[in-house]
């Protein structure tokens, strides 16, 4: 980004650091100069948290790079700054709702390299992928153990950014694999080299590429089969949609593109007073309970009991007094809320308070808050659990309404930590009722459609279809789920047992029109 600010008649001062804290304005006094904006890039090596951002005087961007693993801390982060950039289309709702500041879409780049595209007949790889594989990532083992079945796949890992381009350059065709669902590093990045990529459908790709002409594009196993089958078999069709990837990249998708992007945003943008601390500290609060060592908590806990108190503030005390077992401080912050006039129900804040008192024994004042909230919310039927498993549900259900569903990139512990979306109470009240199936169907809900998430699915489905081995839906859904993480044998083999039941029971016309909407490769293949 920098050459391409420089490209555009921009004066730029680059500064990286492996450091937690920087002070802007002490670094920009020492460098003498005066930036128009600050623009701080999301660094996946170093968590990096700016300072002494309210003494300069411009404008502030912060983008998001990994923000499909990292939006619990960048909601509060973001907030320092007057516009948040992020690489995810999906997540532009999330930041609006969460993120005090302007959002804005701008999804990674391609690289522009002097070397001339390398034409398909002399490349050394049919198939190559780029990536880590291990046990902490079962959908990339299932997708790597596909292709290394099916394919002549040539799988590395541990390259540095030019040997890996090396390797891109010397490919015919890159499937691709996300996480989380995301648009990635390694659809620009194969694109870059001319290689035809195949890779799972995201929202916004089609804002990005031509689907069909530029790149492929799959939802599902078999999708993924029927496209590389295709184009392992014809070089030309492969060659052309590589090409055209290419040229997509070159003409759109290169840093100055980006640069424009970003100052083209930078002009809609009205710079904003914001004492950058308070945001600061409520993100490292948000890191620490997701389990970041580097966490000071000493420091963040004096930092926020000088804060003034609101909501943000006092849900994130609550959360830490509450996890580390000190009653009274938690009492401290709590009291004002018991006596006070009612306001503006917000989920999260009094799901906090609610969950902390529980965590601390104080159930009566658990069931307070949570009447309180309902109370306010719903006036019809404001709720009183009986227990913890029933706070627990009843939490779970209203952050699920509330849009606050799942934290990805965090594991939650069940034990020790305090829920901090609908699935991490359902994950809490499956800890204490392990053989739920009521739970199962809830955390089934939470997860559904949600992309990288597949493979926990797959395990509240496999359990519900132990407990209802006769129904279709069950094993259709068990075998759809099969398919999204590339377990091609055991998706098909479910699908024929869902549908052997559905025609015994006369429901196989459903059976058809759900696999003719969710898996049309399927429907294909079984009807013709």
């Amino acid at each position: 980004m920098v050459d391409a600010f420089l490209s555009l008649g921009f004066e730029v001062s680059h500064l990286y650091t492996n450091e937690r804290e920087l002070n802007v304005a002490e670094k920009l006094r020492e460098l003498d100069f005066q930036p128009d904006l600050i623009l701080q890039q999301e660094n996946l090596g170093c968590r990096v948290f700016l300072s002494g951002m309210h003494e300069v005087n411009c404008l502030k961007i912060f983008w998001s790079v990994d923000t499909h693993l990292n939006m619990h801390w960048h909601r509060y982060y973001g907030s320092l700054f007057d516009g948040v950039l992020t690489t995810q289309k999906k997540y532009v709702r999330a930041l609006e709702r969460d993120c005090d500041s302007e959002i804005f879409w701008v999804p990674w780049m391609g690289a522009h390299r002097n070397e001339r595209v390398l034409p398909y007949h002399v490349r050394d790889h049919e198939i190559t992928f780029v990536g880590r594989v291990s046990k902490e990532r079962r959908s990339r083992q299932w997708f790597v153990d596909f292709l290394t079945t099916n394919y002549d796949l040539y799988l590395v890992d541990g390259l540095n950014y030019s040997q890996m381009m090396d390797v891109y350059r010397q490919t015919r065709i890159v499937p691709n694999e996300a996480i989380f669902g995301e648009i990635n590093f390694r659809l620009f990045e194969a694109c870059s080299c001319g290689c035809a990529v195949v890779t799972p459908y995201v929202e916004g790709i089609e804002d990005l590429f031509d689907i069909g002409v530029e790149i492929e594009v799959y939802n599902d196993v078999l999708e993924l089969r029927d496209i590389l089958s295709s184009l392992s078999k014809d070089h030309h069709r492969a060659a052309s949609l590589g090409l055209a990837g290419y040229a997509r990249v070159m003409r759109d998708h290169l840093p100055e593109n980006r640069a424009v992007s970003i100052l083209n945003f930078a002009g809609s943008l009205t710079p904003k007073n914001v004492s950058d601390e308070s945001y600061t500290y409520l993100s490292e609060a948000a890191l620490g309970e997701a389990g970041d060592p580097a966490v000071n908590w000493q420091k963040i806990l004096n930092y926020l009991l000088q804060m003034p108190s609101d909501k943000q503030r006092d849900a994130a005390l609550m959360r830490i007094f509450a996890i580390n077992g000190a009653v009274e401080p938690y009492l401290t912050i709590a009291r004002p809320y018991l006596t006070g006039q009612a306001d503006d129900p917000e989920c999260y804040f009094y799901m906090s308070a609610s969950l902390s008192a529980a965590k601390l024994g104080l159930f009566d004042l658990a069931k307070h808050f949570c009447f309180n909230y309902f109370s306010q919310k719903h006036s019809a039927h404001p709720k009183t659990p009986d227990d913890i498993q029933g706070l627990l549900i009843i939490w779970g259900d209203e952050l699920f309404k509330s849009g606050i569903s799942v934290r990805s990139g965090i594991a939650f512990n069940e034990e020790s930590g305090i829920p901090a979306c609908a699935a991490d109470c359902y994950f809490a009240a499956l800890y204490n009722s392990p053989g739920n199936l009521s739970v199962f169907k809830k955390l089934d809900s939470v997860f559904t459609g949600v992309k990288g998430a597949e493979p926990s699915r797959l395990g509240f489905l496999s359990h519900l279809s132990l407990h209802n081995p006769n129904d279709w839906r069950v094993s259709l859904d068990l075998g759809i789920t099969n398919l999204k993480v590339f377990r091609l044998t055991e998706g098909l083999k479910e699908l024929e047992h869902a549908r052997s039941i559905a025609m015994s029971q006369g429901a196989e016309r459903f059976f058809r029109r759900k696999v003719e909407t969710d898996l049309p490769a399927y429907f294909k293949l079984v009807y013709g």
